[in-house]
């Protein structure tokens, strides 16, 4: 297994941090969720209408689902401590200058757990 060199001090602060955890490289696991992923994103096309925010829901779910499975080929899992928030800031943290790209994935984190953990004055 080759590891990112980019990123490395982040990723072993995480681990430290008890945000990701390490375990043995998949490729199966990785093809298993890219294949998620890809259910997640056709089924979210599907509801996107009559269910808006369990389509974004789907939509959520693919884009981490894609990112844990970089981390899987790569021996690294987030931890119930980390959560999803860990997965978006090791892929970040192991693209470097490119991590830009998943930065993004922040906003629908935040929507998602809005609309699934809503507060008294949050819009639905």
């Amino acid at each position: 297994m080759t590891r990112w060199e980019t990123g490395r001090a982040e990723i072993e602060a995480m681990l430290a941090a008890g945000d990701l955890e390490r375990v043995a490289p998949a490729g199966e696991n990785a093809t298993r969720l890219l294949a998620d992923a890809d259910r997640h994103l056709r089924s979210a096309e599907l509801v996107a209408d009559a269910d808006p925010a369990g389509g974004y829901d789907l939509l959520y779910a693919a884009a981490r689902k894609a990112m844990a499975a970089a981390l899987a080929v790569q021996g690294l899992r987030a931890t119930s401590a980390g959560w999803h928030l860990a997965v978006q800031e090791a892929v970040a943290a192991a693209l470097g200058r490119s991590g830009t790209v998943v930065r993004p994935f922040g906003r629908p984190r935040r929507t998602r757990n809005d609309a699934d953990y809503p507060r008294l004055d949050t819009p639905s």
